[in-house]
């Protein structure tokens, strides 16, 4: 079991981002939950992941799904004695 086997895609808030990959051709973009919850699609996060195809045009292939993290970095700002 993996954490997207533990997590509800109605679980998360409206407006965050899930970063789809194709795992055959690379192609990467974004959808945020909104969208997938307007698909239809409400179920865990592996079975979305199982659900999704790539959208680039006659691939078709598998995808990845990962969250994005909305909080800031900040560099080091600190320094050595």
């Amino acid at each position: 079991m993996t954490w997207k086997h533990d997590l509800q895609l109605r679980d998360l808030e409206d407006g965050r981002s899930i970063e789809i990959a194709c795992r055959r051709c690379g192609q990467t973009y974004y959808r945020q939950v909104r969208e997938l919850r307007d698909l239809g699609v409400l179920s865990y996060l592996d079975e979305v992941e199982a659900r999704l195809a790539c959208k680039r045009r006659g691939c078709r292939g598998g995808v990845r799904i990962s969250l994005m993290d909305s909080s800031e970095t900040d560099g080091f700002v600190g320094g050595l004695p």
